[in-house]
């Protein structure tokens, strides 16, 4: 991802590119153990710790995801001489997949980014295959995991970075990672330090300089002017750096919890009219196994109640069991043609929701112009920033600084649950009605079904989602 905005200086020829993956690239690589013919050394292997280390097979150990490169440079006014930039024309932040459920993700295997500034080699390039891994050095396998050394010969960022087929020529200027934590309802994230290795600075040659470092990753709404509308920006905040520092990142914890920029209201309605027939299917499933679940646990009930039952009631909860019965394989049958029509259902991955990334590194010569410099270019108030970047540590400022957007455990009252929790009863009530058998009944399963249909569609709404027919 070539560097875009400012001019340059001279002496500066790095390009600026951004990685995401489900792993660190440098932090996180693990030691490799071959296995040898020796029938004692496999079985050793057996016992080693599996965290961190790769037993017996190199290939596959690596797949990297690149933030794509985009052909449209920053306009001349968002570009800063002390920063360099990374940056996505678009990409889709949700997507939604088909196994087991109609489900919404977020697009990417978002657990660690790495930010490497070099001079890149031309594309297409391949240099996976110079790859030397971190194989373990035996004499230190009985070791604990902490004390393990490596026997290969290349310890090299460089050659670290083979590893994702990031290829560099000449030696990498600096290496950036962070960690993304993402909440267990994918609702919220924090972005935590992972390390860095610096080996000259970015905006200056000068001997013996030092800098304040922080980058940072802006997600926007490209929409239809040229004044996006930014819906969460991240930082990390490195401190001080020299040419040849490097760190295993920060051992505070990570920032607050903030809310992962929510679906918005055209990519939910674009969703559901794509997923409608997916979704009606699989809440007929999942409303068939409920009742299934519930005419199982009545039947076992029912045969506790005949076993100690006298003379006068026996014969109708026997009638009773019976109905019920009916009803469970009737119900079952139709589970099994719902199943089968949801798997001749096309499920290719979607994705919904484009948005603008942009990834940053900036050099400051001070503390207080790295708080002025992180005002810019997230566009907050420098009296918000200025007390965080102060910690020198892990923050996050998201879409506004206001209690109200640190996500700390989810709302159960908010429209999306109740939009759920509408959908699961007017579902329920469509399995009472079709099970239901003619007269009173029946009328009144229609008459529940009728009003749950009226408040699923009323949730629906305030999702500004079309109504069910």
């Amino acid at each position: 991802m070539p560097a875009a905005g400012a001019a340059q200086p001279a002496h500066d020829d790095a390009a600026v590119r951004a990685y995401v993956d489900d792993a660190c690239i440098i932090a996180d690589e693990p030691y490799f153990l071959p296995v040898n013919k020796d029938a004692t050394d496999q079985t050793t292997a057996k016992f080693l710790p599996l965290i961190g280390l790769v037993v017996g097979k190199l290939a596959e150990l690596f797949i990297n995801h690149e933030i794509q490169a985009s052909a449209d440079r920053l306009k001349s006014g968002a570009a800063r001489k002390d920063t360099r930039y990374a940056v996505i024309r678009q990409m889709n932040l949700y997507r939604a997949d088909f196994q087991p459920a109609p489900s919404l993700g977020i697009n990417a295997k978002l657990g660690c980014m790495t930010i490497v500034a070099a001079s890149f080699k031309p594309e297409p390039a391949d240099c996976s295959a110079e790859y030397l891994p971190k194989e373990l050095a035996r004499e230190t396998k009985d070791l604990p995991q902490s004390e393990w050394k490596t026997s290969r010969t290349d310890d090299s960022i460089e050659n670290q970075l083979r590893r994702a087929n990031v290829c560099v020529i000449g030696k990498v200027k600096a290496v950036y990672e962070a960690r993304f934590e993402f909440s267990k309802d994918g609702t919220a994230y924090r972005l935590k330090d992972a390390g860095y290795h610096v080996d000259s600075l970015l905006t200056t040659s000068e001997k013996g300089a030092s800098r304040t470092t922080l980058y940072t990753l802006k997600i926007s709404d490209p929409g239809a002017t040229d004044q996006q509308e930014v819906l969460s920006s991240a930082w990390v905040n490195v401190g001080t750096v020299t040419a040849g520092s490097h760190a295993a990142g920060s051992k505070s914890d990570a920032g607050p919890w903030l809310r992962v920029p929510p679906l918005s209201t055209e990519a939910r309605r674009v969703y559901d009219a794509k997923t409608k027939v997916h979704q009606e299917v699989m809440g007929e499933i999942e409303a068939l196994n409920r009742a299934l679940t519930r005419n199982r646990r009545i039947l076992a009930s029912l045969d506790q109640r005949i076993a100690a039952a006298d003379a006068d009631t026996v014969d109708g909860l026997k009638q009773e069991r019976t109905r019920i019965a009916v009803q469970n394989q009737t119900q079952a049958a139709e589970l099994d043609a719902r199943k089968a029509e949801y798997q001749d259902l096309p499920r290719a991955t979607l994705e919904f929701m484009p948005v603008t990334i942009e990834v940053a590194v900036t050099e400051t010569e001070s503390e207080k112009k790295a708080r002025l410099a992180l005002a810019d270019i997230i566009g907050k108030n420098g009296d918000v920033l200025g007390s965080a970047v102060g910690n020198a540590a892990t923050g996050l400022i998201s879409k506004s600084a206001a209690a109200a957007d640190l996500k700390i455990e989810p709302d159960a009252a908010d429209s999306a649950s109740e939009l759920e929790r509408s959908r699961a009863l007017y579902y329920d009530a469509w399995v009472a009605a079709e099970s239901s058998a003619p007269g009173k009944t029946s009328a009144d399963s229609q008459r529940t079904l009728a009003l749950m249909k009226d408040k699923y569609n009323e949730a629906r709404h305030l999702q500004g989602l079309e109504p069910i027919k």
